[in-house]
C-alpha cells in the first residue's frame, strides 16, 4: 500500500495516543503514535503525522488482547497477539491499558464477526436467506 493512500485511508480513528512499542528484531522499547481505526493498528514516529506508518497491523489476524505485564515485565503492558506472532506495547496507566485493551479487542471480535459473515455469504453464493423467505409468502 503506498504511503499516500495510508493517510488519506485515516479518517475515523476510533482511538490514537502514545504508547510504548516494543521493536520487533532489536526488542527495544520506543515511543509511537498508536491509531485504531476499524480492524487496523496504524503506528507512527510522529502525532497526527500519517504519511509514514512504522507498522500497519491487520487485527483481523489476531486472536486477542491482553494485559502482558508477566511476559514484558513493565508495568501497564499489553500485548496483541496470534498464534504466529505478538505485538507489545506499554501506556502510561492502567486506565488507558484498559481503554486500549477494550477498543482493540472490540475491534478484533468485529473484525472476526465480520469475516464469519463475509464468508456466509459467499458459502450461500452471495444470496441472503431473507430474499428467499420474502419470496415464499408472496
Amino acid at each position: 500500500m503506498a504511503q499516500q493512500n495510508v493517510a488519506s485511508a485515516i479518517k475515523n480513528p476510533v482511538k490514537e495516543g502514545w504508547l510504548q512499542k516494543q521493536s520487533r528484531h532489536l526488542r527495544k522499547w520506543r515511543p509511537r503514535w498508536v491509531v485504531l481505526e476499524g480492524s487496523t493498528l496504524h503506528t507512527f514516529k510522529k502525532e497526527k503525522d500519517y504519511a509514514n506508518p512504522t507498522e500497519i497491523i491487520d487485527l483481523k489476524v489476531f486472536s486477542s488482547v491482553k494485559s502482558s505485564e508477566d511476559h514484558t515485565h513493565k508495568a501497564f503492558s499489553f500485548d496483541v497477539y496470534s498464534p504466529e506472532s505478538r505485538f507489545s506495547f506499554v501506556a502510561k496507566s492502567e486506565n488507558e491499558k484498559e481503554d486500549w485493551i477494550r477498543h482493540i479487542g472490540k475491534a478484533i471480535v468485529l473484525s472476526n464477526n465480520k469475516s464469519v459473515y463475509q464468508k456466509e455469504i459467499e458459502w450461500n453464493g452471495g444470496d441472503d436467506d431473507d430474499d428467499e423467505d420474502e419470496d415464499e409468502d408472496e
